[in-house]
């Protein structure tokens, strides 16, 4: 029986699909847009110093200070100790002149030397820049002029560190932050945060070897939040998990209250007014004051329940175009992932370039704008290509849906105003506290699995004899997929962050905006896309077609291989010696690209083929919970990136910098990746035949 609506069965069509897909393709493609366009900006704008530009009249000083670090052993634990430093005044003048700056201060008895020095043509090679000792003393202050609104003037500053001894010299450069409410103005090797390096002696440089070099910065766009890197790959994670998570809880309430029309008004509206909240938390003083990153809090939160709106119904709408059985429904669903793909291309070169090169809300408004389009060609078109499609299954879902728009907001500003009542930091501390504890950072995890685990068997022993097989395979697939998205996602966290504190971006004298670089998956899925569906089809027709946990293995194997140029680029940026080339970030993205490509037919299309009938909306919940799991497990593992750099965090590897955090996914990802290789004939048999 045809249960499309004679409306849509009698309509017009494209490519022969009805018109009223190229509509909701349309609508993904801008809901993707915001999406994507504020989460490459988000880890960045959280990060960045504050701007000279937005500074008042006045006179503004950071400290430079450069840290002697010696390994101490005390009753048998090794701790670094500070035992020198030399701690130097910069200083941020705006619309007057301060006189005099006091000289450096220098603590115990540093055996590192420091000199200033300016870059200059390279004699042996026209083309490249090196650095020579200035005529300025080192000792010289260090000071930005301008007026309030800018510009600014700030001639090229920058030291040189050196280690006259004959042996290496551990040392630790930033700008201080004495307490959470320092605003830092100044960046160091355009970083925030400081930098841990291990000096080599003099004597022992070779050619090739560059000395250390502290190039000083500052921001004249727009100011950031200048949170430090763990609370910001935190944040990162809990939102993006929670965009996976909420739409559950929206899918139900599409089903059972609203219906799916609805459901997506509401989300769009949400998204976009989300948007518009985070560009208004960057006004006048919002944009520096503990109220505007209360309201920006708020502003995501109020995202994430709209995205839980909207997310699981278009999806639903495209299958509702469609009949049982007709044909068309796969390409149709092809069709419509493309939308997802256009739009995660396209926002960071609007969004990314706005948030960057003008200011960071500027950005933001723009994802806004983006999910208002989308909601006004919907609003337009659906009553000519899509009427009658995702109608309530109830008669007062106009109040209903009133009703939870309203409950919505009402829980973001509730989440807001937790966040500014200090609530959401203490329980950040507990956090914090777990994972500082030997014992309860293994106890609770442990504890947790153990608990999942036991559900698991209970819930497979409760399915039919020949049901339990594709139900243990489901897990076994979500457990994996779970493991390449959490690595997947560093995508948005620390190698967003590397590409833009650690990569060389200048092309033809214009330096790319970090965020542009988010664009390359979707730009690769394009071109890859039809490539893969050629060479799936080609395998199948000569019965080669690899089984579902072979493509896992595939993906996963693939990623970790792309991890292998971040390693490799880590490598190369030990102790901000020198950046390395967008190739690597390049090439990285390629990688993971192919293993999505390869995975991605193991998704939820799986769930429904091999879910007992009874259990599969259960199933599907949960996957979205395996989901969750895996971005809010990447922002967390993310949040380590630092105490890996700075040697906190021992790994069984030490290649030095962040080239050790990487080497983590090549290890996990190839592993796990080996590891369902080896169990392929199991699952294979646990699998039903039509699964395969």
């Amino acid at each position: 029986m045809d249960e499309k609506p004679a409306a849509v069965r009698s309509q017009a069509t494209i490519l022969g699909h009805p018109v009223g897909l190229f509509l909701l393709f349309l609508v993904e493609m801008w809901e993707r847009f915001s999406y994507y366009g504020m989460r490459g900006l988000l880890v960045l704008y959280l990060l960045a110093v504050f701007s000279v530009r937005e500074l008042g009249p006045g006179v503004h000083t950071n400290e430079f200070e450069i840290t002697e670090i010696k390994e101490m052993d005390t009753g048998g634990t090794k701790t670094d100790e500070d035992v020198a430093s030399r701690l130097q005044t910069f200083r941020v003048d705006v619309g007057e002149k301060s006189g005099e700056t006091p000289g450096p201060l220098v603590t115990g008895e540093p055996e590192f030397r420091v000199r200033r020095v300016i870059k200059v043509k390279d004699p042996a090679d026209p083309v490249k820049t090196t650095w020579v000792p200035a005529d300025l003393s080192a000792d010289a202050p260090v000071v930005v002029t301008g007026r309030q609104g800018g510009p600014f003037e700030f001639p090229e500053t920058a030291f040189q560190v050196t280690n006259p001894t004959d042996h290496p010299i551990k040392i630790r450069v930033g700008i201080v932050r004495a307490t959470a409410e320092t605003r830092p103005y100044f960046t160091v090797n355009d970083r925030p945060t400081s930098i841990v390096v291990d000096l080599k002696p003099d004597s022992q440089l070779t050619p090739d070897d560059k000395p250390f070099t502290v190039e000083i910065g500052i921001n004249r766009i727009s100011s950031g939040r200048f949170w430090q890197t763990s609370a910001a790959s935190t944040l990162y994670g809990w939102y993006t998990g929670l965009a996976y998570l909420f739409p559950i809880l929206g899918g139900l309430i599409a089903d059972k209250l609203i219906g799916t029309h609805r459901s997506m008004l509401v989300g769009g509206l949400l998204i976009a007014l989300g948007h518009v909240i985070l560009g208004i938390s960057g006004a006048g003083e919002l944009a520096h004051n503990a109220t505007g990153m209360s309201l920006f809090v708020a502003g995501l939160a109020v995202i994430v329940l709209g995205t839980g709106h909207f997310k699981p119904t278009v999806s639903v709408m495209v299958g509702q175009l469609y009949g049982p059985g007709d044909p068309r429904r796969d390409g149709a669903f092809t069709i419509f992932y493309m939308g997802i793909n256009l739009g995660a291309f396209i926002c960071a070169f609007v969004c990314g370039t706005l948030g960057e090169k003008v200011g960071w809300h500027w950005g933001f408004a723009a994802a806004a704008v983006g999910m208002i389009l989308g909601l006004g060609l919907y609003v337009i078109g659906r009553p000519f290509f899509l009427k009658g499609i995702g109608e309530a299954p109830r008669g007062n879902a106009n109040v209903v849906t009133i009703l939870f728009f309203f409950i919505s907001i009402a829980a973001a500003a509730g989440f807001g105003a937790m966040y500014h009542a200090g609530v959401l930091g203490q329980l950040a501390k507990l956090m914090g506290y777990i994972q500082q504890d030997a014992m309860l950072r293994v106890v609770i995890p442990v504890a947790l699995a153990t608990g999942i685990l036991a559900w698991i068997t209970l819930f497979v022993a409760k399915n039919k004899p020949e049901d339990r097989g594709p139900v243990v395979t489901i897990f076994v697939f979500m457990f994996f997929n779970a493991f390449f998205w959490l690595a997947f996602e560093q995508a948005g966290s620390s190698i967003n962050v590397f590409t833009e504190q650690n990569t060389d971006r200048h092309l033809f004298g214009w330096e790319v905006p970090a965020t542009w670089f988010q664009s390359v998956n979707a730009g690769l899925i394009f071109i890859l896309a039809p490539i893969f569906a050629v060479i799936w089809t080609k395998l199948g027709k000569r019965n080669m077609n690899p089984s579902q946990p072979v493509k896992i293995a595939l993906g996963l194997i693939f990623l970790g291989l792309g991890f292998v140029f971040m390693v490799w680029a880590g490598r190369l940026t030990v102790g901000n010696a020198a950046k390395a080339s967008m190739v690597f970030i390049l090439v990285t993205y390629f990688w993971h690209t192919v293993g999505e490509l390869c995975l991605s037919p193991t998704g939820l299309s799986y769930v429904t083929k091999a879910a007992p009938v009874q259990f599969v909306s259960l199933l599907m919940g949960i996957w979205f919970v395996s989901s969750f799991i895996a971005n809010l497990g990447g922002g967390l593992i993310a949040a380590q990136v630092e105490d890996i750099e700075k040697g906190k965090i021992k790994l069984p590897w030490n290649f030095g910098g962040q080239a050790d955090f990487f080497m983590l996914f090549v290890v996990t990802s190839i592993g796990a990746g080996l590891v369902i290789l080896i169990l392929t004939p199991l699952l294979k048999k646990l699998m039903r035949p039509s699964a395969n």
